[in-house]
């Protein structure tokens, strides 16, 4: 066929050239954006960008209910996930929020380790006897240390009240356990050494911090030189609230991570003496102490005009004292610290 013969189908023959040509674009050349990005990388861009809107305007009208705790994990995701509106907000909170973490952990670790005298083992045995035996003895040599120092008075006429080992009213004056038909179980032993290192610690302060009773300023007796001797407050009780009690004293959120000791504890001496001891005694940080009341008051009654002339009159404390464990607080913040990270906020 020549020239002439297809000079009349010329049109169609570069039509089809055409055609094939942009076939082969479409085929083989792939159209890119300003940015060098394909159709496709384009779609995922868009679509990843429409979650973000959607995500933004799902935290623009999400609605808090009630009060949230900045130390509950999931109280945190709620606000991190669902109110914050873009993660730039971890650069500025995060250094505020590691170090109230490092506070609180420094502050968990303090009032642990101030409560860890509580729980000093008073036998390393579990036997029943052999822990009662370990328990009579410690604190029989507290007590020993008590009336040598004048801070345990004893009647020496009964032989009841010289008993350190079996003698329930002369023990139960300073609040230490006497058996009386069985020997206390394993269950009751955490309860009892918390007890026991209270009073050991009380009565170490009672002893330390022996006063002097000064002469009155105002009347003067001619025997004021019998005042020159220091000497403690002496006990003459004590009264342990029973353990569910105790629970009730702590609210919410105390109750949590804290278990409390409560005693009423009963002195008598000079009013020097006694206000050295109450002194002493609200400053005692390990366990934590707290004096909640006291009274003081004359011991008794006295005929009229007994009093002249005396030297000092002896006079009655009452105190209140709430002991405060806080052992369960670092428990609870290993087994958190245990738990799954939540919302990204651990890391």
């Amino acid at each position: 066929m020549d020239a002439k013969q297809l000079k009349p189908y010329t049109f169609w023959i570069v039509c089809g050239v055409v055609v094939v040509i942009e076939l082969g674009l479409i085929l083989f050349w792939t159209p890119t954006d300003d940015e060098g990005r394909t159709p496709e990388e384009v779609k995922a861009t868009l679509d990843s960008d429409f979650k973000k809107l959607q995500q933004l305007h799902t935290r623009a009208g999400y609605q808090l209910t009630g009060v949230k705790d900045a130390e509950n994990e999931a109280d945190i995701k709620e606000l991190t996930e669902k109110c914050l509106i873009t993660p730039k907000w971890q650069g500025v909170l995060q250094p505020i929020v590691d170090k109230y973490k490092a506070h609180r952990d420094s502050i968990r670790k303090d009032l642990t380790q101030r409560s860890s005298i509580l729980h000093e083992q008073v036998a390393d045995s579990s036997d029943h006897f052999a822990w009662y035996n370990a328990y009579v003895g410690k604190t029989k040599e507290v007590m020993i240390a008590l009336r040598n120092a004048g801070a345990l008075v004893v009647d020496e006429t009964r032989p009841e009240e010289k008993d350190f080992e079996n003698g329930s009213e002369v023990r139960a004056r300073v609040g230490f356990y006497t058996k009386v038909e069985k020997t206390p179980d394993a269950s009751e032993h955490s309860s009892l050494t918390a007890r026991f290192r209270i009073m050991q610690k009380i009565s170490q302060i009672l002893i330390a911090n022996a006063a002097s009773a000064l002469p009155s300023p105002v009347v003067k007796t001619g025997r004021e030189a019998e005042l020159d001797s220091k000497a403690p407050a002496y006990f003459t009780g004590v009264e342990w609230k029973r353990g569910s009690d105790s629970s009730k004293t702590l609210s919410e959120p105390f109750s949590e991570f804290t278990d409390a000791h409560e005693l009423t504890l009963s002195l008598e001496g000079s009013t020097s003496a006694l206000m050295a001891a109450q002194a002493a005694i609200e400053g005692i940080s390990d366990p934590v102490m707290i004096v909640a009341g006291g009274t003081l008051t004359g011991r008794g009654e006295r005929p009229a005009g007994s009093r002249k002339g005396a030297v000092d009159e002896p006079m009655s404390l009452r105190m209140m004292i709430v002991v405060l464990d806080f052992t369960r607080i670092q428990q609870l913040a290993d087994a958190e610290a245990a738990a799954p990270a939540v919302g990204g906020t651990k890391k």
